[in-house]
């Protein structure tokens, strides 16, 4: 069984569909995705559509239960506050509808599924410190996919220190037995440094026991001509680590100059 594993599109519909598209090439059999569909990016009707589609195991994310008012969004940064408004002012009924019936967590074939952690949407597990105490209450030889951190990454209990962190391009990587933490990564917000926007995304393969990471070109400069005509930041959709500090730096210099002029 051959199972297509999606995360964090954030309305980023030229990514989701290269990711589908090239899964689909690869062959899958089912769809898991672990949250995170709107927030961010200028397609969230289309985005949930398409995922919908898949008729795949998803769960809720931070950003959808942001837009449900089910988590508050004075934890979440600007970007998000900002585009979870527009977002909530966009969204049809019938999208709003289907966000609101996803649950927190999910299982299917022998995969537990969470967003940020199984008891928490909003956790960043990123260290294998954290991804063994959320991996030790499961049974032996499961397997958790998890999302949130934008960040592609397998953990396994079996060897007891992170198996791999995926290359760009595409990884594969055995599992050997234990219990498994995937993470596809992002499909429609890197926040790596690359010059070149890349959708992530992860096929397992229960049969020979592995899983491959991805990392594709999409056609951002779509995504982008989208957000302009949104009025989006264009920020939202490839956040260039440092860049929003930077900007903030220097408006904090500016102001400070005009108060003294």
């Amino acid at each position: 069984m051959r199972i297509g594993l999606l995360s964090d599109v954030h309305a980023n519909l030229f990514a989701l569909r290269a990711a589908i598209a090239r899964l689909r090439g690869e062959g899958v059999d089912a769809w898991v995705c672990a949250g995170d569909l709107v927030g961010y990016g200028p397609h969230p009707n289309e985005c949930v559509e398409t995922i919908a589609g898949l008729d795949p195991t998803c769960v809720a994310g931070n950003h959808e239960l942001m837009l449900l008012d089910a988590l508050p969004v004075t934890r979440a940064g600007w970007l998000a506050r900002r585009t979870i408004a527009w977002t909530r002012d966009v969204v049809r009924p019938d999208i709003r509808s289907y966000l609101a019936g996803l649950p927190h967590t999910a299982a299917v074939a022998g995969i537990d599924v969470a967003h940020g952690s199984p008891g928490d949407p909003e956790e960043y597990v990123g260290t294998g410190e954290r991804a063994a105490a959320v991996l030790r209450p499961l049974p032996a030889g499961r397997l958790l996919v998890l999302g949130h951190t934008h960040h592609p990454w397998l953990y396994g209990t079996g060897t007891e220190f992170p198996v791999a962190d995926a290359p760009p391009g595409s990884a594969t990587v055995p599992l050997t037995g234990g219990r498994y933490l995937v993470n596809p990564g992002s499909v429609g917000q890197s926040r790596e440094r690359e010059p070149v926007p890349l959708a992530r995304f992860a096929l397992l393969d229960l049969t020979r026991a592995q899983v491959r990471f991805f990392a594709e070109p999409y056609d951002d400069a779509a995504t982008r001509a989208a957000l302009r005509a949104r009025r989006l930041p264009p920020d939202t959709v490839h956040v260039r680590p440092g860049r929003l500090a930077a900007v903030a730096r220097r408006a904090r210099r500016l102001l400070h100059q005009a108060s003294r002029a």
